[in-house]
């Protein structure tokens, strides 16, 4: 095998989705995508207006979107960050735990870096 792609091979990226497309989720989702080693798959906003537009390359689905999202595109995680918006119900949740999906959420608070620190440490934990 040869060596570009062995290295290729160990560089996974985890795949997210972003739940909300306001400042934060962007700042947030900008924040992972040039860290590197992540991949935003989707953003989940319940505006009609969003759906399907793009949001740092990554398309905006509807709530009801969520589940078969994550299980169709093996996310590893769903981020939600708090404060106002849509709330999955704890129902999705479980769901999403059952399907070995990680459900983080940040306060909008803590600084960027240290939202995305509690992200890789929580992915790291799963897996």
């Amino acid at each position: 095998m040869s060596g570009w792609f062995r290295r290729l091979k160990k560089q996974t990226l985890k795949k997210l989705i972003m739940i909300d497309t306001g400042y934060h989720s962007h700042h947030l989702s900008t924040t992972l995508l040039e860290r590197g080693g992540f991949s935003i798959l989707a953003f989940i906003d319940e505006e009609p207006w969003n759906h399907l537009n793009l949001m740092n390359g990554a398309k905006i689905h509807y709530p009801s979107e969520l589940l078969a999202l994550a299980e169709k595109s093996r996310a590893d995680a769903v981020i939600k960050l708090t404060g106002k918006g849509w709330q999955p119900a704890s129902d999705c949740v479980s769901e999403l735990q059952k399907k070995g999906i990680a459900y983080i959420t940040l306060d909008v608070a803590i600084a960027p870096d240290e939202q995305l620190n509690i992200i890789v440490e929580r992915l790291s934990a799963e897996r």
